[in-house]
């Protein structure tokens, strides 16, 4: 497993799963970057860290603190007020990641929060880009499939609005 935080202390739990590969992403949301912002969004989310595993070639796994202010009262009233929401996102057939220059907070820094996360779908491929606040860019190029999971920091799964289960 190769990993790349931009803040090493997630809980241990969610590392573990992440690790280990053992996260429900059947019981997540599976759909289009497209589909999934018209409901959500990333931004003030601090990403946490991006994961790819040599056991499960060509996924990357994207950890978010979820930025619980800007999304619906039905996710909100799922958690506890003031407790941590972290949404997960899973790219099938990932074909690179680039982080540019700076992306990675010094470790005594605090990770950057989002300004937005946008798309672009060319012939079977999605470019997913999300910018933070300091111009710093985060690319993730995929052909397959986006997954979403969100979980609060009781390890209990959040239910997602879709119609597209995975």
């Amino acid at each position: 497993m190769v990993f790349v935080s931009t803040k090493p202390t997630l809980p241990r739990w969610l590392c573990e799963n992440i690790l280990l590969g053992t996260l429900p992403w059947h019981r997540g949301i599976c759909q289009p970057f497209s589909h999934f912002s018209h409901i959500y969004t990333l931004h003030d989310s601090h990403l946490l860290g991006t994961y790819q595993s040599a056991e499960t070639y060509g996924e990357s796994v994207l950890c978010f603190l979820w930025d619980a202010l800007w999304l619906p009262e039905t996710v909100t009233h799922q958690a506890q007020p003031n407790e941590p929401i972290f949404l997960l996102v899973k790219a099938t057939k990932t074909l690179g990641i680039v982080l540019s220059e700076g992306t990675l907070p010094k470790p005594d820094k605090q990770p950057r929060r989002v300004l937005k996360a946008e798309h672009v779908e060319v012939d079977d491929q999605t470019v997913l880009v999300i910018d933070d606040i300091q111009r710093n860019t985060l690319t993730v190029v995929f052909s397959g499939q986006l997954h979403f999971l969100a979980m609060d920091n009781r390890q209990r799964l959040l239910k997602l609005d879709s119609q597209i289960y995975c």
